[in-house]
């Protein structure tokens, strides 16, 4: 059931018991599928009125998680992720502590809730040390070491956001990283972002190297019993994900989805990802980790920055190319469209099945995009990225391996077709239209 907002929010804000700590939800093998869910920083991001970083709280959160339970965890959506925000300060180990005032219970009772709704939870931190963590200098959890001692010198830039970096090859360092991960662990943690890694996050060609951080958080995740998601973000350079990979679940291959205005996005940061896309389409699978596009923004009507063409597009995108699906919308006030969007069980299935869509060449502003899937159907998506102008486009089979007729279920309308031509669709601009494709083999003859 929905946790109520009265007694068990009073109950989080004010303490934790040993059980609910301790309750371990049911998990995933890690990488198999792409992680459905919803993420606090859109939210964060948005430039309106009762927005920005202060929004999230612990109440937040919560409101959130209850309305995943109602509107969309049957189909699939079971992650709610916690990003920048979170933290204000250390603790006395040099750990970051919870920001009190948006946290007051803690972050483990904030875990233990989100867990009694039958989710997972995550949240983000950078690699590193901070300026604070520098200052103060406190000795490692475990150890009689101190933190500053465990930084290269000279002082090096440990992410894309500066801070100080770590060196692995001294005493302390990997203890200190597992020492988060392992307080984490205990705190109900099943999912960790981490952000501002390099090579990539705007950072190319720099002196920032963040591959023995990855190595290190991946060692100190597989030291604990607690299974937790490992994602890495921001437009990580695709020359090294090779190093990546045995420890991140998935990387974010481009910049923010984030507008950073009146609006959580707009069509140029959906655009953006069809052009970025393609070098990737062969990186992502099951056991190897996914291609994250960032956030799925498609929710909140006028609020998302996109019409609802392109609401629609920006899902069937995210979807076809087996993005993790995870909404940055306020779940409280998910519109028809938003939720009609969010819960197609076919588009999910798709995104899902983990196998990635490729674009087929020469199509220019209307691109053809398909994917065969692990039962030998076909799942093509045309899209019109004309601002102006609409445009009439066929779907020809022998261009994704079809040779015979088809039978064509249009995955948005639910209509059908059976064929032996090619599939005509009319696209208003930045419109798609997505179709499961069955190929119709002839009776046997005896």
């Amino acid at each position: 059931m929905p946790l109520g907002r009265g007694g068990l929010l009073c109950l989080m804000l004010t303490f934790v018991t040993t059980a609910a700590i301790g309750r371990v939800a049911a998990q995933p093998v890690p990488a198999r599928h792409p992680f459905m869910g919803w993420t606090s920083w859109d939210n964060e991001a948005l430039r309106q009125p009762g927005h920005g970083e202060d929004w999230l709280t612990a109440a937040q959160v919560i409101q959130q998680s209850d309305a995943m339970h109602r509107l969309l965890q049957a189909y699939g959506y079971r992650r709610i992720n916690l990003d920048s925000g979170w933290a204000s300060g250390i603790d006395a180990h040099g750990r970051p502590a919870p920001d009190t005032k948006k946290f007051p219970g803690g972050i483990a009772s904030v875990a233990a809730l989100v867990h009694h709704n039958g989710q997972l939870f995550g949240i983000y931190w950078n690699p590193g040390i901070n300026e604070e963590m520098w200052r103060k200098n406190p000795l490692i959890s475990g150890t009689n070491i101190r933190l500053r001692s465990i930084c290269v010198r000279p002082r090096a830039k440990a992410n894309a956001f500066g801070e100080y970096k770590i060196d692995y090859s001294k005493p302390g360092a990997q203890e200190y990283v597992n020492s988060i991960v392992r307080q984490w662990a205990r705190w109900g943690v099943d999912f960790i972002k981490l952000d501002g890694i390099a090579p990539g996050s705007d950072s190319a060609g720099s002196t920032i190297d963040d591959r023995p951080d990855i190595r290190a958080w991946g060692r100190a995740i597989a030291s604990v019993r607690r299974k937790i998601w490992l994602e890495i973000s921001w437009a990580i350079n695709r020359a090294y994900l090779q190093d990546f990979q045995p420890e991140a679940n998935g990387w974010r291959i481009d910049g923010d989805v984030d507008l950073y205005g009146p609006t959580l996005t707009g069509w140029e940061q959906i655009r953006r990802r069809f052009t970025d896309v393609p070098p990737w389409s062969d990186e992502a699978g099951p056991g190897r980790g996914w291609n994250d596009l960032d956030s799925i923004l498609v929710g909140n009507g006028k609020a998302d920055g996109l019409t609802d063409d392109e609401r629609q597009t920006a899902m069937t995108f995210w979807a076809i190319c087996c993005a993790p699906l995870y909404s940055g919308d306020d779940l409280t006030h998910l519109d028809t469209l938003g939720i009609k969007l969010l819960t197609n069980r076919a588009l999910i299935a798709i995104d899902q099945a983990g196998r990635p869509a490729h674009l087929l060449p020469g199509g220019g502003k209307v691109e053809t995009w398909y994917t065969r899937e692990p039962d030998g159907t076909f799942v093509v998506a045309v899209f019109n990225l004309h601002d102006h102008t609409t445009v009439r486009a066929a779907i020809h089979r022998a261009e994704v391996g079809i040779q015979g007729s088809v039978r064509a279920t249009n995955l948005w309308t639910q209509a059908n077709l059976t064929t032996a031509g090619p599939i005509a669709v009319e696209l208003r601009p930045h419109a798609c239209a997505v179709f499961r494709l069955t190929e119709q083999r002839p009776p046997n003859r005896h």
